[in-house]
């Protein structure tokens, strides 16, 4: 661990030249704290965040650049969050307030999908330890994401305003266009937000791999290009809003269509995804408190296949259409009573019905092991979920503050009847035994999921303090771990929620995991907001982790079927950031230097393994400049060699690198110019969070194997160009 020793010494040595002077404030790092509750925001956002906003258009990777998240990379505007080494439905994505679920087999259309960078107004990021109000049915912690703050006229003159963006990134050549319009008065006021973005594939440093088609039947890939990389998106928002008093109201329209987004760790392809959601909110703040509700309601279609580097012909087989559809209704009730000047009492209630259809449609041809039936992976699937919570915070002193919150989630499942394409076991595919035995046994499962979270906070003084607490969290099961039930090697590679090649096959008798995490944020700050360091150690010790077993030995492409199973495992980590000021001129502008530094190791303790797809050790440093209307960022990231893997699912180890980043924006009047250069030495690297290289080829069959495959690689050099104009 050679790179990591250097690395923590870079990090230290740039938090202890923090203290060795006092200079003006700034600019580089904007730290989000909420003062009412312990851990309530620990997030850091480094400081070229506005200007990376502003020209990205996967919001999965803007969150990469919070203090503990790493971006696991997967479609192009879908990358997934892992805080603190904790990803997917572990943790609790709020998009206003809706807590959405991801309705594919594949995990292709996360709830991240479905909001844009350019459409955030605010995200919060809570690593870890969070208290129970801030939401259930997680263990790795809460992101909310606010898409807008609704504004007013003032003295009931009305005001209209907007803005329209045009980008253009050349690596993929991706070219998009954002358009946000706003009409209000004193009391109403109307919103709408559009987006629109295509791109190509994406192309690495250098080749990995063969250039020549990509597939039987299939076009032209380079040695470089990353096949399965494409995709095309358009988003759209209205919102209204009115106020009355202390009253507020709120309704909004989402409307979501992606024709397709292709996967490179993944054998299938997104080939339509629509969603439709609604969200009604009402909120009142009175002298002894305040009180608010939600309910909202979403709508998934989702298709997937073969797409334009995949194989899509096979011998009796003409692609393999797949449909999920999802539907999710939600409610929320929470309120806040002050109980005296010390302590506020907070309480609330949540229901979440959540029903799913994930079936595949029988081969047009009538021949071959996929024509008969259409295949039922889940039907009439029902997840669940009533939560109630009560929590106090109490202010003690002006140095002291604690809160002690307790939860109860009801999580109720249940699956209808399966069938396979065929009701025989051909070819080994057990279609039919393994249907019989799901139909035959009792499959309605209930969850009583308890929350703890006992947090408390020091403030020795208003440049310093100290967080610490203890928390038990639980998360149930979802829908694909649970009733997924075909032990064929053909249907358990579609059901990967992963992007490692193997094939998944659920377990009905999973239990609900449960963590139970201690953790200590120390935020220290010079005088004058001058510089400041944080540090976030933590632990968690998880009973029932859902992880896997094998159900046999590798198949002949070289990968395994797994089976979900209970595990207890432990993940410890660290995040460490820092910032000073080093330089400030009238002539010359500002200049500060910031770092994140971050590592996590977890452990399978019943498999003796390491746990699947956590971060190496990273540190992240950025050179900030504002002169006037400009503003510049010039990073650098580096990341430790992978050497622990999970040998279950056969991981990869990849190597150390170090990439470097150069962003720009000026701003003139009403029109704003942004600009980047990402990757400028055009590294070519490993993405050690990629997953396994499956964008071209045969991926159903042993057309493609894990010896001749490879991890996905990082991006290459991209020169970015962003012009924005408020009218």
């Amino acid at each position: 661990m050679k790179w990591l020793h250097i690395a923590v010494y870079v990090l230290l040595f740039n938090a202890t030249f923090v203290f060795s002077e006092t200079i003006t404030r700034s600019i580089g790092i904007e730290v989000v704290d909420n003062k009412e509750t312990p851990f309530s925001d620990t997030s850091l956002d480094l400081g070229f965040m506005n200007i990376k906003k502003t020209i990205s258009v996967d919001t999965g990777n803007l969150l990469n650049e919070f203090l503990g998240v790493n971006a696991i990379k997967s479609g192009g505007f879908s990358s997934l969050p892992s805080v603190q080494g904790l990803s997917g439905d572990r943790i609790s994505i709020k998009i206003d307030g809706m807590s959405l679920i991801s309705s594919c087999a594949n995990h292709m259309n996360p709830p991240l999908s479905y909001t844009s960078p350019a459409n955030i107004n605010d995200i919060d990021v809570l690593a870890g330890l969070s208290s129970v109000s801030q939401g259930g049915d997680n263990i790795g912690g809460v992101i909310n994401i606010k898409s807008h703050n609704m504004m007013f006229g003032e003295d009931e003159k009305p005001v209209t305003k907007g803005s329209i963006q045009f980008f253009f990134q050349s690596n993929n050549d991706s070219a998009g266009i954002n358009l946000n319009l706003t009409a209000a008065s004193g009391d109403k006021a109307f919103k709408y937000f559009g987006s629109f973005v295509e791109a190509n594939n994406s192309y690495t440093g250098a080749s990995f791999k063969d250039s020549g088609a990509s597939a039987s039947g299939r076009g032209y890939l380079a040695g470089d290009e990353i096949g399965s990389s494409r995709f095309k998106n358009q988003n759209h928002q209205f919102t209204l809003a009115k106020k009355d008093g202390q009253h507020y109201y709120e309704a909004m329209f989402a409307y979501q269509d992606s024709p397709y987004q292709s996967f490179p760790n993944q054998r299938m392809d997104s080939v339509g995804n629509t969603n439709y959601q609604f969200n009604m909110r009402y909120r009142a703040e009175y002298d002894w408190g305040k009180v608010s509700s939600q309910i909202y309601y979403e709508d998934t279609n989702h298709k997937h296949n073969f797409a334009d580097d995949k194989q899509f012909l096979y011998p009796n087989s003409y692609g393999m259409p797949m449909e999920a559809n999802g539907k999710t209704f939600g409610f929320l009730a929470d309120g806040d009573v002050f109980m005296d000047d010390k302590s506020t009492l907070k309480i609330g209630a949540e229901i979440q019905l959540y029903g799913l259809d994930d079936k595949w449609e029988s081969n047009p041809s009538g021949q071959g092991m996929m024509s008969g039936n259409d295949f039922y992976n889940i039907n009439d699937g029902e997840r669940d979920r009533y939560d109630i919570y009560t929590q106090l915070d109490t202010l003690w002193s002006d140095r002291w503050l604690s809160s002690i919150g307790l939860r109860y989630g009801l999580v109720q499942t249940d699956s209808g009847y399966v069938q396979g394409y065929n009701p025989n076991n051909n070819m080994g595919s057990n279609q039919l035994d393994d249907s019989v035995a799901f139909n035959n046994r009792d499959r309605s499962k209930t969850d009583n999921n308890i929350n703890l979270s006992m947090l408390g906070k020091y403030t020795p003084n208003k440049l310093s303090s100290l967080e610490f607490g203890y928390t038990i969290k639980s998360k149930s099961p979802n829908l694909y771990q649970r009733y997924t039930w075909s032990t064929w090697t053909m249907a358990a590679n579609m059901n990967n929620l992963y992007g490692d090649g193997n094939g998944y096959v659920g377990n009905v008798d999973l239990k609900p995991e449960t963590a139970h995490k201690i953790g200590f944020l120390i935020d220290h700050a010079g005088s004058d907001g001058r510089w400041m360091i944080k540090i976030n150690p933590y632990y968690s010790f998880i009973d029932d982790y859902i992880d896997v077993e094998s159900l046999s030995y590798r198949t002949d492409d070289g990968y395994s079927n797994l089976q979900f199973n209970n595990h207890d495992a432990t993940i410890a980590g660290i995040d460490i950031a820092a910032k000073r000021n080093i330089f400030e001129s009238w002539g010359y502008g500002k200049y500060n230097l910031s770092a994140k530094f971050n590592y996590q190791r977890g452990r399978n303790l019943d498999n003796s393994t390491d746990l699947y797809n956590l971060m190496p050790a990273n540190l992240t440093m950025s050179f900030n400049q504002e002169l006037g209307k400009w503003q510049n960022s010039f990073v650098v990231r580096m990341v430790d060699k992978k050497t622990y893997t999970d040998g279950v699912r056969h991981e990869r180890e990849t190597d150390a690198f170090t990439i470097a980043d150069l962003y720009s924006s000026y701003q003139f009047k009403d029109l704003k110019i942004v600009g980047s250069v990402e990757n400028i030495f055009n590294r070519a690297y490993d993405n050690p969070n990629g997953g396994e290289y499956l964008g071209q080829g045969a991926t159903m069959s042993t057309g493609i194997s894990r010896s001749s495959s490879s991890q996905v690689p990082g991006i290459g050099r991209s020169l970015n160009l962003s012009l924005s104009y408020s009218f």
